[in-house]
């Protein structure tokens, strides 16, 4: 067993790992799309960057990689930006890019301008600038371009000798001939500064000045200086340490430091003094050990192109990352600093990094999941899966073997509470010895947080239950009172119970609860809980860091809240670590301060310092860095970029693409954006650099999008485009609308009026028809009254006819049988009845009646026949009353021969034909 402990503790003590790294942000060829090689990076005037890369020219905005490939297809040995161009060299090919009105790259080659052509298999290594030239290098000479006249000039070379390497220095451009001298140029003439019997085959890296001696760093990382007369090498140990590993590329850092990039060992940071500050490689964080080159861009950012993939490191950031990349140490889920030794708990187990050295080492027996370390009172207690641990430097003594301890408490002194998986118990601290007693009778429960009220009564955090004030006995064995407080917004393992203030609070992954006394309640009404509502918590654990600061847990930044010392209320700081870089279980989270305003986080697989200091904003900027829009199914077009975009109704689908440069591995840029004219509203942050807008209906539009970098917003960038519409609504469709509409109410008013004319000449033939048919019917109704009249007035002269008749038949009877008589008397009376039947008296009445009865019939009758006499009228007359001539005879005060005689007269004077009977004709006239 002894063996055993002993073999584990040596294999543990001397693991090898990481040390504590700036951020890195390492891009494979698989994510940025291109070759795998980048030979030179240069970084653009709106911050983008430019690899020369196997596959041609590589573009880099912060959000999108893109590839242009030179007309040769090549690999891209050199780029330099320039402005608004970016030049590369790559083999037999040279020139430069410009963007052009839709944010493309178009391409630009020189090589026709040299003046005797370029030398077959010519590869440019080097683009630099002095004086407004453009310098080429490549073995075979140095070229130089003027933009302004687009000539290039070739430098004549004091020997017929390759020229190994190209160095601008302050105002002045240095080069170096293989197996020949470094020359520098003045006046366009090359000049001698060090000659080859002092370099020898030395081949230079990197050129630069310190206290008035001219300084390089070779190929075998050799540092030399020369003061004119003779070449004397400095920081030798430095070179001995690195073993004089080859070195490919260097660059210097603004605090006087430098950066080496090796072939086979990766980054080496140096200070100005000489001394390694950090190591990067593929150990510890690189994607490649050999590095093709180095830049610092204009935030202090250091790229590297790798022989495989790209790395950016963040020297000046306040964070420090301790990865363990191969699993040694684990995920850390708590940290204390003691007389300068760090102290890690992981899910492994207990690890140590002592004073002055560089690695971390288990201690023995800690082998396991590790919830806590608690310093009280200068003990250091491990709360651990198998129980309590005291520590003492690297040893480790067991206390306590209850089944997982989370948490250590200090109750008075001497006297502790423990938290453990299935209960509490107590620990005694008597005569420099700690005494564990066994669980508390009666709360079988997971006692994760612990709290002190009195030496009497503890509160009690239960992932499941909530929180339990607890009243044990003096015997520390039983419990006296139990009280149970819970929580619907509880979730299992997220919450977590604190003291902070002076007061007792009880937190969740929604809200914090604050404890009243008086009350006996929990309540979310508190200016605590108000302030931390405010951002989206991953899980309810927050962290009392001695009661000045309460750290908490959002899902792109951590963040602590202090109180204020002016308001009474509370202030917030943030500090911007996205989720997925912690990557710690939720309720797990873990913070410790270990030093002045210095703090370690723990995460999955080591963890992160920084330091609580004061940050400038960085003054980030947004950008629209392309358009594209399209008809429905079609292929995308690119639009212009600088001026107002005018599109057919048919372009109606837009992508836009932006971004704001952020080269930080913690921090990511956020956007929101609206299209005005479809919405005034701002989408959400999100991280998605692009806006998509199908199928928008003609109008004016202003698409405007601005960045949140950590809490900084940007102002916001606008395009503003225009659809048109489509021809069906277009003006002269419009106008051919409106005449169709006014024409269509012409022909309606056309139609209707002759609709209306038709109806009313309808209407009046109907109407007209109507009358007719009501005047034949008041006719009718006329002749039938008439008929109906001349019917009684006939019936009436009948009648009046008969009696007449009637009458004179009477007298003439009693005139007969008078006349037999002779007295005078008789005579008398006969005169009087011959009187009374008097014919003319009789005719008037008649005639009067029969006028009466028949108006027009005397007219009629004259008209056609003006000879009639009166008396041929009145026989006319009664016989149109179809009086036969015995009736007629006693009217006319006549014999009936007689009336027969004036019949054949009357007949002969109306001329009528002999079977035309006169009655009926008289009748019909």
């Amino acid at each position: 067993m002894r063996l055993l402990i002993f073999f584990l503790t040596v294999l543990s003590t001397f693991l090898s790992l990481s040390q504590e790294l700036p951020p890195v942000v390492n891009y494979g060829p698989n994510e940025y799309g291109a070759g795998n090689q980048n030979w030179m990076i240069s970084q653009g005037s709106e911050g983008d960057f430019y690899f020369a890369n196997g596959a041609g020219l590589l573009e880099y905005n912060g959000e999108k990689w893109k590839l242009y490939p030179v007309p040769n297809n090549s690999i891209v040995r050199s780029v330099r930006t320039v402005k608004n161009r970016i030049y590369t060299g790559a083999y037999m090919e040279a020139g430069f890019w410009e963007r052009d009105e839709n944010g493309t790259l178009d391409y630009t080659s020189i090589i026709d301008e040299f003046p005797e052509g370029i030398h077959d298999g010519e590869l440019f290594w080097d683009i630099s600038l002095l004086e407004g030239m453009v310098i080429f290098r490549s073995f075979a000479g140095i070229y130089f371009y003027n933009p302004e006249s687009e000539k290039v000039l070739e430098l004549e070379l004091p020997e017929n000798l390759p020229v190994s390497g190209i160095f601008k220095l302050n105002d002045n451009l240095y080069f170096q001939l293989v197996g020949g001298g470094l020359y520098s140029i003045k006046k366009g003439e090359p000049q001698l500064e060090i000659p080859y019997s002092n370099l020898k085959d030395v081949t230079i890296k990197y050129l630069y000045r310190s206290m008035g001696e001219l300084r390089f760093l070779t190929g075998n990382s050799g540092f030399f200086s020369w003061n004119g007369q003779r070449l004397t090498e400095y920081n030798k140990n430095l070179s001995k340490k690195i073993k004089y590993t080859n070195i490919f590329a260097a660059t210097a850092l603004s605090d006087g430091g430098m950066v080496l990039g090796t072939v086979g060992k990766g980054i080496i940071q140096i200070d100005h003094d000489g001394n390694i500050i950090y190591d990067y490689n593929q150990e510890n964080i690189l994607l490649n050990n050999t590095i093709l080159s180095l830049f610092v861009d204009r935030k202090g950012n250091i790229w590297a192109g790798l022989d495989f993939g790209i790395s950016m490191i963040n020297p000046n950031s306040s964070f420090r990352s301790f990865q363990d990349n191969k699993g040694k140490i684990g995920s850390v889920y708590t940290s204390v600093l003691k007389s300068e030794n760090l102290y890690l708990g992981t899910n492994q187990g207990l690890y140590l990094k002592e004073k002055g050295t560089k690695d971390f080492s288990l201690i023995p027996g800690t082998n396991g999941q590790v919830w806590s370390i608690n310093e009280i009172d200068g003990d250091l207690f491990c709360g651990h899966d198998t129980g309590t641990f005291l520590i003492k430097g690297n040893t480790a003594t067991k206390i306590c073997d209850q089944l997982g301890t989370w948490f250590i408490k200090k109750i008075k002194d001497n006297l502790y509470a423990q938290g453990h998986y299935y209960g509490f118990s107590f620990l005694k601290k008597e005569n420099g010895k700690f005494i564990s007693s066994p669980l508390v009778e009666g709360f079988p429960h997971s006692s994760r947080y612990i709290e002190v009220e009195s030496d009497s009564v503890l509160w009690i955090n239960n992932e499941h239950k909530g929180v339990f004030k607890v009243k044990y006995n003096e015997s520390l064995n039983e419990i006296e009172k139990l009280q149970n407080f819970k929580f619907s917004d509880s979730i299992w393992a997220t919450s977590s119970m604190f003291l902070f203030a002076d007061s007792l609070y009880y937190s969740t992954k929604t809200k914090i609860y604050q404890y009243n006394p008086e009350t006996n309640k929990f309540s979310d009404h508190n200016k605590l809980n108000s302030k931390v509502s405010e951002g989206h918590r991953i899980s309810g654990k927050m962290i009392n860091n001695n009661n000045e600061k309460l750290w908490g847990f959002a899902g792109n930044y951590i963040f602590y809240i202090r109180p204020s010392a002016i308001s009474g209320d509370y202030e917030k700081k943030m500090f911007y670590i996205d989720e997925t870089f912690r990557n710690i279980a939720d309720g797990y989270e873990n913070i410790s301060a270990i030093g002045e305003d210095e703090y370690l986080l723990g995460i999955a697989n080591g963890y992160l310092k920084f330091k609580d200091k004061r940050t400038n904003p960085k003054q980030y900027k947004v950008q629209i860095s392309q358009i594209t829009n399209s008809a429905l199914e079609s292929q995308s077009e690119k639009s212009i970029l600088a001026k107002r975009g005018k599109f057919d109704s048919y372009h109606n689908n837009f992508s836009f693409q932006f971004t704001a440069p952020v080269y930080n591995k913690y921090t990511k840029a956020l956007y929101s954006y609206r299209l005005v004219g479809l919405s005034s509203k701002w989408s959400e942050w999100n991280q998605s650099s692009e806006a998509i807008f199908k199928n928008l209906g003609f109008g004016d539009y202003s698409f405007e999008v601005r960045s949140k970098v950590a809490n900084e917003i940007t102002e916001p960038v606008s395009y503003k485009f225009s659809i048109g519409r489509p021809f069906y609504l277009s003006n002269l469709a419009i106008g051919l609308y409106i005449l169709v509409f006014i024409g269509i109410i012409l022909l309606t008013h056309f139609l209707y009026r002759r609709y209306h004319k038709k109806q009313i000449a309808e209407n009046e033939r109907a109407l007209k028809l109507q009358n007719l048919e009501a005047e034949k019917k008041i006719i009718k109704l006329q002749n039938e009254q008439l008929e109906k009249d001349m019917t009684n007035k006939n019936k009436e002269l009948a009648v009046s006819t008969m009696s007449l008749i009637k009458k004179n038949e009477f007298l003439t009877n009693i005139k007969d049988q008078l006349k037999e008589s002779e007295s005078s008397k008789v005579k008398s009376v006969i005169k009087t009845i011959d009187k009374d039947i008097n014919e003319e008296y009789n005719w008037n009445l008649f005639k009067d009646a029969f006028n009466n009865a028949d108006k027009e019939f005397f007219k009629k009758i004259k008209s056609k026949h003006p000879d009639l006499t009166s008396n041929d009228l009145k026989l006319c007359a009664y016989l149109r009353l179809n009086l036969s001539s015995k009736e007629i005879a006693p009217l006319l005060n006549i014999s009936v021969k007689s009336v027969e005689i004036k019949r054949y007269r009357l007949r002969k004077k109306m001329v009528l034909e002999r079977n035309t009977n006169l009655a009926d004709y008289i009748l019909e006239i």
